[in-house]
């Protein structure tokens, strides 16, 4: 299923955040900025490839222009391994770049580039981004015990704290699993108040009702082999009393590298490094694929 339920490409924002051990300080000024195009695009095996998103970047201090960001203009293709090339063409609802045609097919284990080619200030820009779907596909256990109903932080006959979790086969060659959390039931009727962790207002819950409904996580370095691995889904994670979607992702290594870097760009000394783009030329962003499975479980709101 083609769902990316949490937002992790919203922006390639540093945070300049003191440090245990130092402060980190950024001077920036007009004369650092260069144009870039922004990718935010996945493939997905045995799925058309849709929703690749293409825009510029913008200098500091300036007044955005909306109708300029997108590059609606721009000249975008995937090649395969062979070489071919499929022309992808913006669609005028979602103002993404789609492949239209029916020769394409995404195909687990192949490698696919995507090429951008767009007029940025006056400026000829050109980027392009290889990713390698993964070999196979993840399956859940759509069967596993711990993904029965739960009141809200239930325990058991021992007074040890229930939690769901998702026991699932591995994609064959992949070590890193991506878990997106989706409360389907989401509002401030039924947010939690009385929760473990922290008070909150009704308009606390509006304020910030995307990131209460939207959570993930991931765990990494799991064998490559086949085989069973485990997710908990943890109590801190689950703010309503709702139906949940679950979506499991196996990524690429440009998922993987985007998904754990692109936020986290302060050393411990304040100092600060670039996040992981796997993006030749003019381009920053992400270009990546996984395989993907889907489960729902719910939480009760006790009687």
């Amino acid at each position: 299923m083609r769902i990316i339920t949490t937002n992790i490409l919203a922006s390639l924002a540093v945070w300049a955040l003191a440090a245990g051990c130092g402060e980190g300080i950024v001077e920036i000024d007009q004369s650092a900025y260069e144009p870039k195009i922004v990718i935010e695009g996945f493939i997905f095996p045995h799925q058309p490839v849709r929703n690749i998103r293409l825009t510029r970047n913008i200098p500091l201090n300036t007044e955005i222009d909306v109708s300029t960001v997108v590059l609606s203009d721009a000249q975008v293709a995937i090649v395969d391994e062979s070489g071919r090339r499929y022309p992808l063409s913006l669609n005028p609802i979602t103002f993404a770049f789609d492949d239209f045609g029916t020769d394409l097919e995404i195909e687990n284990g192949k490698s696919y580039t995507l090429e951008v080619s767009a007029i940025v200030d006056d400026v000829a820009l050109h980027a392009r981004a290889t990713t390698t779907v993964p070999a196979g596909p993840v399956r859940i256990d759509r069967n596993a015990p711990k993904l029965a109903p739960l009141l809200y932080r239930e325990r058991d006959q021992n007074g040890e704290l229930k939690r769901f979790e998702i026991a699932f086969e591995r994609a064959p060659g992949s070590s890193f699993f991506a878990l997106a959390l989706k409360a389907l039931n989401a509002d401030t009727t039924t947010f939690i108040y009385d929760n473990a962790f922290e008070e909150f207002t009704g308009e606390d819950v509006l304020e910030d009702l995307d990131d209460f409904r939207n959570r993930f996580s991931w765990i990494q370095d799991q064998p490559l082999a086949p085989g069973q691995s485990i997710m908990e889904i943890f109590w801190f994670d689950l703010w309503f009393y709702s139906d949940y979607q679950a979506v499991l992702y196996a990524g690429d290594r440009n998922f993987k590298d985007f998904l754990t870097t692109a936020d986290q760009v302060q050393e411990i000394d304040g100092n600060f490094h670039e996040p992981v783009l796997h993006i030749e030329g003019d381009g920053i962003g992400v270009f990546a694929s996984a395989t993907a499975d889907t489960v729902h479980f719910a939480v009760k709101k006790p009687q």
